[in-house]
């Protein structure tokens, strides 16, 4: 598992005499409620992410824009979020990467389109100077790239004043490690081997290269290249249970079972008893199974399988597998 999804709200009430404390608290206490509402509407439209079932908006492609990318296409950009021909505001923010939290959507506010395509600041129900609410994604979703027009129309800077906040300080290779590992968090491993493979060549001994520029490449379907560069990493660091996971996974994917189950095992081998490494022993003992029934091995297949049965936490992926349709 990689990320969660993380809320944050930041709230920017002003000071007040002590006299006014209990209308400052509940003035703190209605930005707070509203806040958690939006949020909850932020996340049901950053979720969204099949560009190819979302309805046609006459009113943004009349205004210049289209529900046509994903979030990790929208570093350092202004975005609306996904929204429904029906619904009359827009929601808009802007999408950047934070060196700490990784990619981030910070909530700016509301818009309207008239009849000739043109943008208009709607009402904020969160006011700027009372809190700034920011989203952590974990999901590619879609949105929709603002164009220079709703930049001018809106008032909004190409970057925000407060942007200088998130400038990354970090050397130039630990940069690309860094953005390799959110570009690979948000799911886009493709634009993640760019700074991966930079920062591998530089200095391939840099802190979390390897296993990143591994799962880079097995997301992307280059195994082979997974295993070259996981390897002799993993000869030098053999108790490090994830490079051991994605070099199985390589394996697998390139049919090489006899390679695969060995690997495989080896990683069973390294899984704790916690809730969370039961839930990565049992997908390990299905895939075991699998690459026993793929050689032909029945006896070795159904063992692993009822070893990844007995593992699975309930509520775990290889749980539900066999226990279809139960309530959690």
């Amino acid at each position: 598992m990689r990320r969660v999804w993380i809320l944050v709200v930041c709230l920017t009430t002003s000071s007040f005499a002590a006299a006014q404390d209990s209308s400052k608290k509940a003035v703190d206490a209605q930005t707070a409620a509203v806040a958690k509402q939006i949020s909850s509407e932020l996340l049901t439209a950053v979720q969204h992410s099949n560009v190819g079932d979302i309805a046609d908006d006459p009113k943004g492609k009349l205004a210049g824009f289209r529900y046509d990318v994903h979030m990790s296409d929208c570093e350092n950009r202004w975005v609306a979020l996904y929204h429904k021909p029906e619904e009359a505001d827009y929601t808009y923010g802007f999408v950047y990467i934070d060196p700490q939290a990784g990619f981030t959507l910070h909530y700016f506010g509301m818009f309207t389109i008239d009849a000739s395509g043109n943008y208009h600041v709607a009402p904020n129900p969160i006011p700027p100077d009372k809190a700034s609410l920011k989203i952590r994604l974990d999901q590619n979703g879609i949105a929709a790239l603002l164009p220079t027009r709703a930049l001018t129309q809106l008032q909004l800077p190409q970057r925000p004043d407060w942007m200088k906040y998130y400038e990354d300080k970090a050397d130039p290779v630990t940069h690309n490690v860094n953005w390799g590992f959110f570009y690979n968090d948000i799911g886009d491993s493709q634009r993640a081997l760019g700074f991966l493979e930079s920062a591998y060549n530089e200095r391939p001994d840099a802190p979390r290269v390897v296993f990143e520029l591994t799962y880079a490449y097995n997301a992307v379907g280059r195994p082979e290249d997974a295993i070259r560069v996981a390897k002799s990493d993993f000869a030098k660091n053999p108790k490090d249970e994830l490079l051991c996971r994605e070099i199985a996974f390589a394996y697998l994917n390139l049919k090489n079972y006899k390679e695969a189950i060995g690997q495989h095992q080896a990683c069973v081998a390294l899984c704790g008893d916690s809730e969370s490494q039961m839930a990565e022993k049992s997908e390990l003992a299905m895939n075991l199974g699998s690459a026993y029934g793929a050689l032909g091995d029945t006896a070795n297949r159904n063992a692993w399988l009822e070893k990844a049965k007995a593992w699975a936490p309930k509520g775990s992926p290889v749980y539900k597998y066999f226990h279809p349709g139960e309530e959690q």
